[in-house]
C-alpha cells in the first residue's frame, strides 16, 4: 500500500491545474515539486481534521499522471533570437490554460510541454507566434496535474484513505444535480447540469464564455 500522499487544496485550482500544500507550510502552488509529502496517517488526520477544500491524493498516482506546463509569468512574451540558438520553440500568443501556455506540436497546439515541437529555425512571419530558444522555456517548466483527471477511487480509496465521518455526511445531503468544473482558460468555478462536458465557462470576459 503506498505511504506517499500530497494534500490538494481544491479552492486554488489554476485553469486544469491542481493546487497542492507546499512544503514548510509555504502557501498552495501547482507545482508538484514543491508539495509536502505526507504518509498515509499523517494524510488520513489532516483529511479528518480538515477543510471541504482539502482533499488528500496519492503521490504515486499524480506523479503518474503529471505533466510539463510553462507559465507565461516566467517566459518573454516577445520572440528572442539568440546567435548560433539551432532549438527553438514557439507558444501561441493570447491563449492560456490558467497562466500555462500552448506550444506548436505535431499536432495540435498542446499545453504539454514535453510534446513541443522544436525548431531549428525560427519562423518569424507569423505574429500571432512567439519564438524562444529551447533552453529558455525548459528552465521553467514544472510539473502540474490536470484535476480533471482526478479519480477518487483509485487515488484516495484504493490507495488506503478512509473517508471521514464528515464527508459521509456531506455526501448524504440532497445534491442539487449540477457538477462542478474549473473553466480549462480562466480557472472560475461553474457548475452545470451536464456531467460529461464542459458547456462553457460564465464569465462573459473569459475567452471560453458560451
Amino acid at each position: 500500500m503506498a505511504d506517499r500522499f500530497y494534500m490538494a487544496c481544491l479552492r486554488d485550482t489554476v485553469g486544469s491545474n491542481m493546487s497542492f500544500h507546499c512544503r514548510n507550510g509555504q502557501g498552495y502552488a501547482s507545482d508538484i515539486n514543491k508539495a509536502h509529502f505526507y504518509t498515509l496517517e499523517e494524510a488520513q488526520n489532516s483529511w479528518n481534521r480538515g477543510r471541504d477544500i482539502d482533499l488528500p491524493v496519492s503521490a504515486d498516482a499524480i506523479d503518474a499522471a503529471a505533466v510539463w506546463h510553462v507559465d507565461h509569468q516566467h517566459i518573454p512574451g516577445e520572440s528572442v533570437l539568440e546567435e548560433d540558438c539551432e532549438r527553438y520553440v514557439a507558444f501561441v500568443k493570447g491563449r492560456w490554460n490558467g497562466n500555462d501556455v500552448y506550444w506548436l506540436s505535431d499536432l495540435l497546439p498542446t499545453d504539454d510541454f514535453s510534446k513541443a515541437r522544436v525548431f531549428a529555425q525560427p519562423d518569424t512571419t507569423d505574429s500571432d507566434l512567439v519564438w524562444l530558444p529551447f533552453t529558455t522555456a525548459d528552465a521553467v517548466k514544472r510539473r502540474t496535474f490536470n484535476i480533471n483527471l482526478l479519480d477518487r477511487r483509485t487515488m484516495i480509496q484504493s490507495a488506503g484513505l478512509r473517508q471521514p465521518d464528515w464527508f459521509k455526511r456531506q455526501k448524504r445531503r440532497k445534491s442539487s444535480g449540477k457538477t462542478r468544473w474549473n473553466c480549462p482558460c480562466c480557472g472560475k468555478i461553474s457548475w452545470q447540469e451536464n456531467p460529461y462536458d464542459f458547456d462553457g465557462c460564465r464569465d462573459w470576459a473569459c475567452e471560453g464564455y458560451r
